[in-house]
């Protein structure tokens, strides 16, 4: 396969890593490769035209950039990042009850913020959680009514965090509507060139190597400008549960229910449920015997569940960028939090006849300490007691400098 300019070679990535070579083959990482270069050759003439049209029409002087406001914002935060998956529905009431408890707090004692993809915008505001922001990726408007058709008032808050490819109608309604937006720019090739042409503005400090879906992006968008250390997951799925009924299986592929915006309802051709990729998800059963509640113990059992090409791709790069971004000493804690879903459930032998072996079977967990396969409720009581120890670790300090000085 040729390589794409720009990639990292994936030796030179194992010689950084070796961690790489367990999480990611080599077969992986070159079709990794050769998807986002087909990616791109399909849509690199609608990106350019919406991030001349958003430019020119002045979504972009009006709204800014992301680095006008967010650098450093949830400093000390973690960040909760909603998906539309079906596994959602298992921890809703804890992001409900967590939503609730936090969001009455002023902004510098925050210790949670709430960033819902696209999908899940609506059905959070439904349930009386308003996120603090929403963010999409998609070029097409078919995410128009996900986010600009019916939206209550309590939405008018949430900031949208948009790639300025996006749909000029979803932006330009959303602006409409007295909303605020805070863009940021794909490192993909050539972009750059559009966007300084259109702005006369640098690309540079702007751009975020996104990962094709909105919680990948979400993810790397966090770290660089929000500078939080902490990602916890809900929803990423990344799958769907199997029924022999495809209208079955489309009913499950999201949280609500609602798979209007796939395939046959809109001629987009993207009918994902329909699919008969094979994987295998995590579920999470909590132990009788523990010693406490930070200490509650889990037995986590795997079984097959749908999923595509596509989905297999976002999952893929996640998990190579997490061991990558461990190798290079970065801070962080990924909490994954879908139970149910296919995100950081790995496969020593990728064959036919290795994925039916369940010993090849193993967590990312296993060979990334950065990494956590959880529950939502574990990872937030984690967070709180990770920040009470800091706290007493610092008033020990502010004691100790205090005595230095009498």
């Amino acid at each position: 396969m040729k390589k794409v300019k720009g990639d990292l070679d994936y030796d030179q990535a194992v010689a950084d890593n070796p961690v790489v070579a367990q999480v990611v083959q080599k077969k992986s990482w070159d079709y990794l490769s050769g998807s986002n270069k087909t990616t791109v050759n399909l849509f690199f003439k609608q990106w350019s035209k919406n991030i001349t049209t958003n430019v020119k029409s002045g979504l972009w002087k009006k709204h800014k950039s992301i680095t006008k406001d967010c650098i450093g914002l949830c400093r000390n935060k973690a960040i909760v990042a909603v998906g539309a998956g079906s596994s959602f529905n298992k921890n809703s009431h804890i992001l409900k009850r967590l939503h609730d408890a936090d969001s009455l707090k002023n902004w510098p004692d925050r210790d949670f913020v709430i960033i819902a993809s696209n999908h899940q915008f609506k059905p959070l505001l439904r349930m009386g959680i308003i996120p603090d922001f929403v963010m999409v990726v998609d070029a097409s408007d078919v995410v128009y009514d996900q986010l600009c058709a019916n939206i209550p008032d309590i939405g008018k808050s949430t900031i949208l965090l948009a790639a300025v490819h996006c749909s000029n109608k979803v932006l330009k309604e959303w602006d409409r509507q007295g909303r605020t937006i805070r863009f940021y720019l794909s490192c993909t090739k050539g972009l750059d060139d559009v966007f300084e042409k259109a702005s006369g503005k640098r690309a540079a400090p702007h751009k975020v190597h996104t990962g094709g879906n909105v919680l990948n992006s979400l993810w790397i968008i966090t770290q660089r400008w929000f500078h939080s250390s902490t990602f916890i997951c809900v929803g990423n799925d990344l799958s769907y549960p199997l029924d022999k009924d495809p209208d079955k299986q489309r009913k499950m592929y999201y949280a609500d229910g609602d798979y209007s915006t796939n395939a046959k309802v809109t001629g987009t051709g993207r009918d994902e449920a329909s699919e008969h990729k094979i994987w295998m998800g995590f579920n999470i059963e909590r132990s009788p015997i523990y010693t406490s509640r930070l200490e509650e113990r889990f037995n986590i059992q795997i079984e097959p569940v749908g999923t595509t090409q596509t989905l297999w791709v976002y999952k893929s790069w996640l998990e190579g960028q997490v061991v990558l971004n461990e190798g290079k000493g970065k801070k962080f804690h990924f909490y994954n939090c879908s139970e149910g879903g296919i995100l950081g459930v790995l496969c020593k032998d990728d064959t036919t006849e290795g994925r039916e072996d369940e010993s090849n079977w193993f967590l990312l967990d296993e060979v990334s300490k950065n990494y956590h396969t959880t529950t939502l409720e574990y990872a937030v009581n984690k967070f709180y007691t990770a920040k009470e120890v800091m706290r007493c670790r610092l008033d020990v300090q502010d004691a100790i400098n205090l005595v230095k000085l009498i």
